[in-house]
């Protein structure tokens, strides 16, 4: 049975006696199946030589993967929360800039401040009916409070925290666990 819950432990040893030509290989394979993993159920091989002259090297091999179909998909999801924080991120940051130029009373007629403008006009939009703007002089010219900046930034946080928690319902995994890969060598001279 293959299904998203299966947890596959696959083990494989060799063993190489330097100076004989016989080679000698043990494998074991565990497959757990379900969500939590069976306890005591495994399936072991092993070969041992009977005699080896003293002068002989035994090189071990040993090579252990885990593969678990639930880690893929939390590494799936994790991806999903990174580009939207990704890009919620960048919406603040320009909101943000936006909100410092139109309270600095930077020149609105610069290019910066137009590309700025330009990029937020629409982000801003939504939420500009809900307060007035506070004019007062400013460095360049008329200076403006624009509290539906400030609004539009809380309101698109609250947005990627809720969209990341969706994603997580949609696509991720009810239990946290890895993919893990190790391998070891070892040499013994008998």
């Amino acid at each position: 049975m293959n299904d998203d819950n299966t947890r596959e432990v696959s083990r494989s040893e060799e063993t190489v006696v330097a100076g004989a030509p016989e080679r000698t290989t043990v494998s074991q394979t565990e497959t757990n199946v379900g969500a939590a993993p069976m306890t005591g159920a495994s399936t072991v091989q092993t070969t041992t030589a009977s005699t080896t002259p003293s002068d002989q090297v035994v090189s071990r091999s040993v090579a252990e993967r885990v593969v678990d179909p639930a880690a893929d998909r939390a590494a799936s999801v994790d991806w999903v929360n990174r580009l939207i924080w990704f890009i919620v991120g960048l919406m603040v940051a320009l909101i943000a800039i936006r909100f410092i130029l139109l309270a600095t009373g930077a020149n609105a007629s610069a290019g910066f401040a137009q590309l700025i403008y330009n990029l937020t006009e629409w982000m801003v939009a939504p939420f500009a009916a809900l307060f007035g703007a506070i004019t007062y002089p400013g460095a360049e010219q008329t200076a403006v409070f624009e509290p539906a900046s400030l609004v539009a930034i809380v309101v698109y946080v609250l947005l990627g925290f809720l969209l990341t928690r969706l994603a997580n319902l949609m696509l991720g995994t009810n239990r946290t666990t890895g993919t893990v890969y190790s391998e070891t060598d070892r040499n013994t001279k008998l």
